[in-house]
């Protein structure tokens, strides 16, 4: 049954971030995400996807720099089992739709992300942003939204403003389970449900869960 359905759908993991470590720019790689502090190319991946029968991934960025995703779109074009890239681009600036017709040239971009975690309250809210999102839907990208549960609040409002962009929170929003504090998320999850154009990862849950203080982004 398994191997007729694989004929027709794909298995893909659409969360992995590949990096050559740099302490330097890597600062959210604290000491005590000492696993962490080493280089994960897709290499180290492969037999992991072929144990698991996965038959591809998407590459999410974790750095905010264009420098990054043209660094795991050219890792795209050497590891076919990179089945799609999500990079990160300045929403704000005000020529976004130049930089954005740039990139079209790459059809293994997807979508763009950026770091909302690390923002002040108030940023998914900035005119600018909102622009800058919409004109990615415009231009058939989807848009992840990374945040912690505290901002879920925010994001209600945020997709409310977008209602024809495709959007994908990351990590379920990254809900408050070490320290029990999941209830103010737990409502703001069943009113993000009811929208049809947002779509959920649930990637992370385990880290915000295992005590260890790790933090994926």
């Amino acid at each position: 049954m398994y191997e007729k359905a694989k004929k027709i759908f794909m298995r893909i993991d659409t969360h992995v971030h590949f990096w050559n470590y740099n302490k330097q720019r890597d600062t959210w790689v604290t000491d005590d995400m000492q696993m962490l502090q080493q280089d994960y190319l897709p290499d180290s991946i492969l037999p992991l996807l072929r144990e698991n029968i996965i038959d591809g991934v998407v590459a999410v960025q974790a750095d905010q720099s264009m420098t990054e995703t043209l660094f795991i779109k050219e890792l795209a074009t050497r590891y076919p089992q990179i089945k799609g890239v999500i990079g990160w681009i300045n929403l704000q600036i005000e020529d976004i739709e130049k930089e954005l017709a740039e990139y079209r040239q790459y059809p293994i971009i997807k979508g763009w992300r950026h770091i909302v975690q690390a923002e002040p309250t108030g940023f998914l809210m900035k005119e600018d942003v909102v622009r800058g999102v919409r004109l990615l839907g415009q231009c058939n990208y989807t848009y992840d939204i990374l945040v912690g549960h505290s901002q879920m609040t925010e994001v209600l409002d945020f997709v409310n403003k977008l209602p024809e962009q495709k959007l994908v929170l990351d990590h379920c929003g990254k809900p408050g389970i070490k320290n029990r504090g999941i209830k103010e998320w737990a409502q703001s999850i069943k009113e993000l449900a009811k929208y049809k154009h947002v779509y959920c990862k649930l990637s992370g849950l385990l880290t915000e869960a295992d005590g260890e203080g790790l933090c994926i982004y």
